[in-house]
């Protein structure tokens, strides 16, 4: 039953979300494959003068997302208190090891249905649209 709640959450966070992220991010999107991702990146350096690239993976990211900015993102765009504290919830489920329950400070639910797109909404605002802030009006060619 978590899953499908997840999975219901998820489609509606996807709906409300997916019309402002930015078109080249690519990371559990629907429509949006790692190939798609490296063929737009070979366009890119094939078709412009580029002097570096960067490429970075955020170690262990679902498990330090911040509930708190997490929360703050959904208040973007998510007016509906009942909503957000189903939300709120899912993040403070904690987690079962061994037999033994540990609450959750930090994270999305390990394996959660909802996290790709939880992990979307965070990085769209505390990554995507910082960098193209900083980088708009930079010299030289930026993309992310």
């Amino acid at each position: 039953m978590d899953k499908v709640m997840q999975k219901g959450i998820a489609k509606i966070l996807e709906a409300i979300y997916e019309p402002t992220f930015l078109d080249l991010s690519y990371g559990y999107r629907p429509g949006r494959d790692a190939h798609a991702c490296i063929k737009e990146i070979n366009h890119m350096i094939m078709g412009k003068k580029v002097n570096w690239v960067i490429e970075a993976d955020i170690e262990g990211f679902f498990d330090h997302v911040s509930h708190a900015w997490m929360m703050r993102c959904l208040d973007e765009r998510i007016a509906d208190p009942n909503f957000k504290h189903l939300i709120q919830r899912l993040l403070k489920a904690g987690v079962m090891e061994e037999g033994k329950y540990w609450e959750t400070q930090e994270g999305t639910p390990q394996g959660g249905v909802i996290s790709p797109v939880l992990a979307n909404i965070y990085l769209h605002y505390v990554l995507d649209l910082w960098f193209t802030r900083e980088q708009k009006g930079q010299q030289g060619y930026t993309h992310i």
